[in-house]
This record gives structure tokens, C-alpha cells and sequence, in this order.
């Protein structure tokens, strides 16, 4: 993070005096007085700097390092990093991304915190440090969650969960959405809120979701209604809600759940749906009609009424020859393919 406060860098490279060497918040030489965990503040070589392998972040984005870069050449100062005394010089534990923009700015020496810590402790510490960044990727979080469990530290997710400062269920949520990302090669753009929203289901159910997200067909604030639908729903229903292309939304297939619960009732409205094109009011209006019918004993089934002079779209396909899109339609004498 930049800070910008005109004049704090001189302060703080310059030579000082005898009594300022005493008072100087940090230098490239002096221990901090009054520590109690034996940290040190000082002006380190960027040479003798080495990154993190334990760091949560996979990619930083080039041009926000060089932003970062040009506010530093511009006189701006930068926090200190967090390092580790490591072999013959330091790893940093937190502030790498301002390590690499004081590289870019040409800088030989940068501000750092030296913690000691043992080797045991440096995934922990390093995954702390930077876990709780708001611009970590899902998957980036994810790996470093997951890699925390995986070290042996915890003998329970709840511990690490509270080790870390996080709800248990997140820690729950990112260990088996990386588990399944690496099964079932889960595109990397996908968020851990919906392999969150699938689980329990068929991996067949969760990895069609995952499709239908993925293009458009789903938004992601709508899995869990699918996924509440695919506990419930008929087979019909399951199978024309996860249809590629398909007409029926979450949304309508929620109402037929909730308000249809036999198969014959649900296989009525599917089908309408697909042969009138219905929309989501429609669907609603057809399930009230349903309802009634059965309030007073009549038949289930209707047939759509049919004005003279009206021309109904009643079907759609893709040509698989010429690639063309087809609608059929009818006027309630004939019908035809346009």
C-alpha cells in the first residue's frame, strides 16, 4: 500500500545526528528499541530480498505494479514489508507486490519488518499475513487454505479456522472446492460460490451447472436455487432445466417444485414451456390454472387458445447443415417453417 507523505523518506534516509540516531523510527542500521518478539526495523538490499514460495498470490497484474512503481519514483514511500532472516539473506513473509514495484522503481534498498520465525511456522505466518487481502482470486485463496491443511499443522478444520480468523464453513467451502477443481478440471474462471452452491449433488448435475454458468445460462446468485430444484424436481424438470439452450429458468422451475409436486403437473407446464415459449409470468399464471383445476376436479391438460388471424410461434430449431435458425409456426389451421 502507498503511503504518501511528503518528506517521511528523507526523514528516514538521511544521516542523522547523534541524538536523532537514538529516536529515528528506522535506518539501514538500528534495531528497534523496547521489542518484545524480536523484531527489527530497517533499509534492507532488494538484492538480498528472496520471494516467498508459500505466497497465496499466483499473478500480479503488470500494469498496477508499474502504478505502483511510478507513485514510488515520484517520491512516495511504501510500507514496510515483512521478511524472515533465511540462509544468507531474507524471505519475505508479506509484501511481495511492493517488493517487486521497488524493483521496477530501481530502488536498492526497501523498508522491511524482520520477523523471527521458525521454518515450521513460515507457511502459517505467511499464509496470515496475506490471506485476508480483498484482491486474492478465489483459487488463490483456495490453494492457500488448502495447502495449510494439507501441512499437518491442524488436526481439525475448525482449528484452522480459527487459527486463521475465518468462519469454519469457509474453511470447509475452499478445501472441497479445491478438491473438486482438481478432479473434475473445473474451469479456473469458476468462483468457489458455485462449486459451493452444487455440492452434494451428482457430479454429472454439478459439472452441467458449472457449464451453464459458465455461459451465460445461469448467473451465479441462481445456483443455489438450481441446486434446490434438482433435490426435488421430477426427472422432466432436471432434465429440461440443465438442457443446453433451454427456455426454462431457475426461477420457473422453482415454481413448478414448489407449486406442482406431482410428475404429471410438472410434465404439463415443461411441455408447454417448450412448445408456446412460455415466460416466467406465464408460467405462473399456467401453474394458478392447474391449481384450480384441481380445486374443482377438472381436467389438467388444456390446450392453448387459438384466435383466428393469429399467428402462434409454436417450436424453434438449429439446422445442423446449414447452421440457420428455424421457427415453426401456426395459425391454427396449418403451420409452417420460416
Amino acid at each position: 500500500m502507498i503511503v504518501g507523505r511528503a518528506g517521511f523518506l528523507k526523514r528516514i534516509l538521511k544521516e542523522p545526528s547523534p541524538k536523532e540516531k537514538i529516536q529515528t523510527p528506522f535506518s539501514s542500521v538500528i534495531r528497534r528499541k523496547g521489542s518484545e518478539n524480536g523484531m527489527e526495523l530497517r533499509m534492507i538490499p532488494i538484492s538480498e530480498i528472496q520471494p516467498n514460495p508459500f505466497q497465496p498470490r499466483e499473478n500480479f497484474e503488470r500494469e498496477s505494479l508499474k502504478e505502483l512503481a511510478d507513485s514510488i519514483k515520484d517520491g512516495s514511500i511504501i510500507n514496510p514489508i515483512t521478511v524472515r532472516r533465511h540462509e544468507k539473506g531474507y524471505q519475505i513473509i508479506a509484501g511481495e507486490r511492493r517488493w517487486r514495484a521497488a524493483q521496477m522503481a530501481g530502488l536498492k534498498e526497501i523498508p522491511s519488518i524482520i520477523k523471527d520465525i521458525p521454518q515450521e511456522s513460515v507457511l502459517l505466518t505467511s499464509i496470515v499475513e496475506n490471506l485476508h487481502r480483498s484482491d486474492l482470486s478465489d483459487i488463490e485463496r483456495e490453494n492457500a487454505i488448502f495447502e495449510l491443511w494439507k501441512s499437518g499443522l491442524f488436526k481439525a478444520r475448525d482449528e484452522l479456522a480459527k487459527a486463521i480468523g475465518v468462519p469454519k464453513e469457509r474453511v470447509l467451502y475452499d478445501i472441497e472446492a479445491k478438491e473438486f477443481r482438481g478432479k473434475e478440471k473445473v474451469p479456473m474462471d469458476t468462483s468457489t460460490r458455485t462449486i459451493r452452491g452444487t455440492r452434494g449433488l451428482p457430479t454429472r448435475e454439478r459439472k452441467a451447472i458449472i457449464e451453464k454458468v459458465q455461459k451465460g445460462e445461469f448467473k451465479v446468485s441462481e445456483v443455489d436455487t438450481v441446486a434446490k430444484v434438482l433435490r426435488r424436481a421430477h426427472e422432466v424438470v432436471k432434465k429440461e432445466l440443465l438442457n443446453p439452450k433451454s427456455r426454462m429458468t431457475p426461477r420457473m422451475a422453482e415454481t413448478l417444485v414448489i407449486k406442482l409436486p406431482t410428475k404429471e403437473e410438472q410434465e404439463i407446464v415443461v411441455d408447454e414451456i417448450k412448445r408456446f415459449r412460455l415466460t416466467e409470468d406465464e408460467v405462473e399464471d399456467r401453474v394458478r390454472d392447474i391449481q384450480r383445476a384441481k380445486e374443482m376436479g377438472r381436467p389438467l391438460g388444456k390446450e392453448m387458445g387459438v384466435k383466428e388471424g393469429i399467428i402462434y410461434t409454436v417450436g424453434e430449431y438449429e439446422c445442423p447443415h446449414c447452421k440457420r435458425h428455424y421457427l415453426i409456426k401456426c395459425d391454427g389451421k396449418k403451420d409452417w417453417v420460416e
